[in-house]
């Protein structure tokens, strides 16, 4: 499209919504609302992306837990810390990266408005808390009166079991207390660690509002302090700007955004309001559960699909995923990684066709057929996707460097040679095993040609799927003054007020049925994730082998017999037989036993809930209460806000435990490499004792989601009766004003509904 249209397009959205500010009396407020809201959005994002000369803009998506963050230093940085790992989803920050002569850095933080949504959401995360913690205590007491009463106090004597369970410690221990905060919404456990963190220094409150440029002598120590797991700013920043003299970016800008499911609104909304503004997206999503659920789910809701058509998928994490490989026995290191590689481009393949084929929405099956496209032609073509390592692209840059290893450096190489024939720890080996360098050269270099000819054609695209997206609005709007036309040709205020009292009735009735609903819903939900937790207990006794090996030490032995000069020297050897084993086999079995649940966690996720199950009983539910209170509504009067309300619905997300502390009690005991005879006993036992910690663990962290979800479930259902009868009274009140004028009315909103038709029609141009 060429830029003269362009102009005329958004120069049309502009008077729609300024004509549909005319009829903000005629209809519900929020129909009008979105429509405006959507327009002045698509009018900002026009004024860049009608410039020609701009930087191409990429964005870089995933999980939490994808590892952008060590890919971006890995790729641009060159494996320097330069964006620190977020200790937590909500320490995580939103980061833009582009070109600059001299390093420079940009904080914005929260507004005043923000934080105070933060500290109400904090709020509610006390509330509960103490709830449950009164619980706690309410149970232990019955428990202790229970006994008490069932060792004989009998008769008068039971008036005395409240001095007895006086003198009982009914205080939750450190475990339960864990346990409780684990029950509590994630939502308003983040923002009661950003309210913590804040307190720690309440200065730092002066910056709310504010935009700050930071030093940049150092730039990996100097933004620790504004984005680092302990930095004083680190609570209050909202996203960071940072200008880099690194010729990769030049004439390209790097949107590093916060995982899936940020639960601070405003910062995913400019995540979102981010990459709207993206002509190209970078998938990450981790190799050990490539392209799950919650990768599909940020696919269609997270990236706009306004139209974006450039998208690269990238698997992280190569090297977990290596290890994850079926052989237990040693293998040749190339055979393993072409295998990997091979079921994971299958995978992708099957993923996104399956998604695509169930997917009916438009803009969300745009998005899924781009992608899956480019997935084909990148197998096709290069043989495979992009798989990267950025853990062994940093190990390649340290003994480059003849720096020394971390912890989880050394440990990765240690599993490299045990596992894998043809291993070397040599700096260009281990950067060709890393993927960074094929990644770099291939992608950034072909978006960096093809950078007119994608700006240009998202000029085009943005138009056209704008076009489209608002004239869904616009025919939503229709069909609701289309209603409103027919209650006020058919309706009168007598007639009205009946609905309105029938309506009250349905909608007390409904909120009981679906409040029954959910909480079915829920339990099945618990029942699933604990058969989920047994099998994950089950998986422990095939990771508890340790290999022992047979040894022998040779000590060579002397004695002296008799007395100075007539004495002798008898000398022999003695062989001493004993069994060793590595303490490395416990760390290994460990980090294999969390990947392994970690996977089969992931597989069964989307089992979870049914959500066509859970909107068709919903619907009945609802059908059958207007039904029974003989409110004469049409049917979609009633199923809109239904719809609104379940898509909503998303499961929260499930990060499996660390193993650092779990290794850590391996080491702290076996400080050694090998242990021998006795100790052997020992370290299994020990291994044992930390395997069945781990299964627990994330056992109760399991029994955590399914209470985060039944929640959820439950919150929902409350909106959503609210929702509806929100929605009617609005409606009823409307026409009972319009009522009063009737003839007059009719009249205005027919001239609407024409008006309405032209608008369509006039949007319609732009969609060729």
């Amino acid at each position: 499209m060429k830029n003269e249209a362009f102009r005329k397009f958004i120069c049309s959205v502009r008077n729609i919504a300024d004509g549909l500010e005319e009829y903000h009396q005629f209809i519900g407020a929020e129909f009008i609302q979105d429509f405006i809201d959507k327009s002045r959005r698509t009018e900002e994002y026009a004024e860049e992306i009608m410039n020609q000369n701009r930087d191409l803009k990429i964005g870089i998506v995933g999980q939490v837990k994808a590892g952008k963050s060590s890919f971006l230093n890995a790729m641009i940085f060159d494996g320097k810390d330069i964006l620190p790992k977020a200790a937590t989803p909500m320490t995580a920050a939103l980061t833009k990266i582009a070109y600059a002569e001299e390093q420079t850095a940009k904080v914005v933080f929260y507004g005043k408005r923000d934080w105070e949504v933060i500290e109400k959401l904090a709020e509610k995360y006390d509330t509960e808390y103490r709830r449950l913690v009164s619980e706690l205590k309410s149970q232990k007491k019955a428990k202790a009166e229970y006994r008490n009463d069932g060792n004989g106090l009998i008769g008068k004597a039971r008036q005395k079991v409240s001095q007895v369970t006086t003198y009982i410690n009914l205080e939750p221990t450190e475990r339960e207390l864990q346990a409780i905060k684990l029950r509590i919404l994630p939502q308003y456990r983040s923002c009661r660690e950003l309210v913590d963190m804040a307190a720690q220094d309440e200065s730092i409150f002066d910056k709310l509002d504010s935009e700050e440029n930071v030093s940049v002598l150092n730039l990996e120590h100097d933004l620790e302090q504004y984005v680092g797991a302990s930095g004083r700013y680190t609570p209050i920043v909202k996203y960071i700007e940072l200008g880099v003299n690194n010729d990769l970016v030049k004439g390209i800008e790097i949107v590093d955004t916060p995982g899936l499911g940020d639960p601070i609104t405003s910062r995913s909304e400019k995540t979102k309001e981010f990459l709207m503004a993206c002509d190209a997206v970078f998938l990450l999503s981790p190799s050990p559960q490539f392209l799950k659920r919650e990768d599909l789910e940020l696919i269609m809701n997270t990236l706009p699909g306004e139209g974006i058509n450039h998208a690269v998928l990238v698997g992280s994490q190569f090297d977990l995923a290596m290890l994850d490989d079926s052989a237990r026995d040693r293998q040749p290191l190339g055979k393993v990684l072409r295998r990997t590689r091979d079921k994971l481009n299958e995978s992708a393949q099957r993923t996104l066709s399956e998604a695509r084929r169930a997917e009916t929405g438009y803009v969300h099956g745009k998005v899924l057929e781009g992608l899956e496209k480019e997935v084909r032609r990148q197998i096709s073509e290069e043989k495979s996707l992009y798989y990267t390592a950025s853990l062994i692209h940093n190990i390649a840059r340290h003994i480059e460097n003849g720096e020394s290893l971390n912890s989880e450096e050394d440990h990765i190489i240690r599993q490299f040679d045990k596992r894998f024939d043809g291993m070397k720890s040599e700096p260009n080996f281990l950067k060709e095993l890393a993927g960074i360098d094929r990644l770099r050269s291939i992608e950034f270099d072909k978006l960096r040609k093809a950078k007119e000819a994608i700006i240009a054609e998202r000029s085009t695209s943005f138009a056209k799927e704008q076009s489209h997206a608002l004239q869904k609005q616009l025919n939503a709007i229709q069909m609701e003054g289309e209603n409103y036309l027919h209650s006020l040709q058919s309706e009168d205020i007598e007639s009205l007020q009946k609905k309105l009292v029938t309506s009250q009735e349905a909608i007390s009735s409904m909120r009981r049925d679906i409040r029954d609903t959910f909480e079915i819903c829920a339990a099945d939900t618990k029942k699933y994730m604990v058969g989920i937790a047994n099998s994950i207990k089950s998986r422990v006794d095939s990771h508890t082998t340790i290999n022992k090996t047979e040894e022998t030490e040779v000590h060579h032995r002397s004695e002296k017999h008799g007395w100075w000069i007539f004495g002798h020297t008898e000398r022999w050897t003695e062989t001493e037989y004993y069994k060793a084993a590595n303490v490395a086999d416990a760390i290994s079995n460990i980090h294999q036993y969390i990947r392994d649940a970690d996977k089969a966690i992931a597989a069964e996720m989307d089992k979870i809930i049914d959500i066509a199950s859970v909107r068709n009983k919903v619907k009945g539910v609802v059908l059958r209460a207007f039904e029974k209170a003989d409110a004469n509504y049409d049917e979609n009067d009633i199923i809109g806000p239904v719809e609104v309300l379940l898509t909503k619905l998303t499961v929260p997300e499930f990060t499996v435990v660390n193993s650092q502390k779990y290794e850590q009690a391996i080491l702290e005991k076996f400080p050694n490499t090998r242990v021998t005879n006795e100790e052997i006993a020992s370290l299994e036992l020990k291994q044992a004792l930390v395997l069945n910690d781990i299964a627990k663990d994330i056992s109760e962290r399991l029994e955590e989601r399914a209470d985060a979800i039944a929640k959820m479930l439950e919150d929902q259902a409350l909106h959503f009766t609210d929702d509806v009868k929100k929605q009617i009274e609005i409606k009823i009140k409307l026409l009972m004003d319009s009522l009063k004028d009737k003839q007059g009315s009719i009249e205005k909103y027919t001239v609407f509904m024409q008006r309405l038709v032209e608008w369509k029609q006039e949007l319609r141009e732009y969609n060729l």
